[in-house]
Order: C-alpha cells, then sequence, then structure tokens
C-alpha cells in the first residue's frame, strides 16, 4: 500500500533533463506530500500511520535534493510554503 510514494521498482527512461527543471516548484510539490503523510501519520489508522511514517523518509530525501538544485528559489520556497501550511492548518479526521 502506497499513500504517496510507490516504492515499486520503476525501469522507465525519461530524457527529460532534470537541471532543467524548477526546483522550486518540484519542492513545494514534495511539501505538500509532507503535509499529507504528516496527516496521515496523525489521524490515519494504524496501518496508514505506518506507511506515513515509513513514506515521510523518502519525502525528506526529495525535499534535500530540490533544496540544493541549481533552480531552487529559497524565497520562493518560503512563500510556497506558507500557503501551504495555511491551507492545511486546522485540517482534523472526520
Amino acid at each position: 500500500m502506497a499513500l504517496i510514494y510507490d516504492e515499486s521498482v520503476r525501469s522507465v527512461r525519461s530524457n527529460i533533463s532534470i537541471n532543467n527543471m524548477d526546483g522550486t516548484k518540484a519542492y513545494l510539490r514534495h511539501y505538500e506530500s509532507k503535509l499529507a503523510l504528516c496527516f496521515f501519520a496523525t489521524y490515519g489508522s494504524p496501518a496508514e500511520r505506518w506507511q506515513a511514517e515509513k513514506e515521510l523518509k523518502i519525502c525528506e530525501r526529495k525535499l534535500r535534493f530540490w533544496e540544493n538544485h541549481p533552480n531552487f528559489v529559497g524565497q520562493l520556497a518560503r512563500e510556497g510554503m506558507e500557503k501551504l501550511n495555511n491551507n492545511w492548518k486546522g485540517r482534523r479526521a472526520t
């Protein structure tokens, strides 16, 4: 079971150049995934909590990667993170 990050082996090769990607946008995509995983880790079933904790390690690795990307802009990332935090603020399990 995967909540966000599928751990199955992928052998697809792509012609996409990671160096040309928007590092800030990619970082924020994974940051939003982190917020979702934290939600599952807090409010999910025991299986969801276990899976979320496992996937948070993957997410943190991806965040570090994109934070070190040449096209990462810290100020824009902080602004985006603030917006995402406000969107997730006060969410509770129903």
